[in-house]
């Protein structure tokens, strides 16, 4: 699944509602759905800031490269996210005897 693309005339892309919206234009929402979508999906797709795939407007920029970082992290780090959720998980059922 690809959240994140750099278009043919340098602009930042994030995948919303089955559909491209401008990275711009990303709000609060938009983004709980991309953090959402890495942690549903193994196989996410995510292009990074290159000479290759730019973006012009520096502001657009700035802002696409730090939600890469974050969902990029999310990516390669996410069976390590799963293994502390679960552990604490198992603590609190353990610490209130439900399991």
């Amino acid at each position: 699944m690809e959240l994140l693309r750099i278009d043919d005339g340098k602009k930042g892309l994030f995948y919303k509602n089955g559909g491209w919206a401008a990275i711009r234009d990303i709000e609060r929402d938009d983004l709980l759905s991309l953090i959402k979508a890495v942690a549903d999906n193994d196989g996410v797709k995510l292009t990074p800031c290159s000479p290759e795939h730019d973006i012009k407007n520096p502001i657009e920029k700035t802002i696409y490269q730090e939600i890469y970082k974050v969902l990029k992290d999310l990516v390669d780090n996410r069976a390590v996210y799963e293994a502390e959720i679960n552990e604490q998980f198992e603590d609190l059922e353990r610490e209130y005897r439900l399991a």
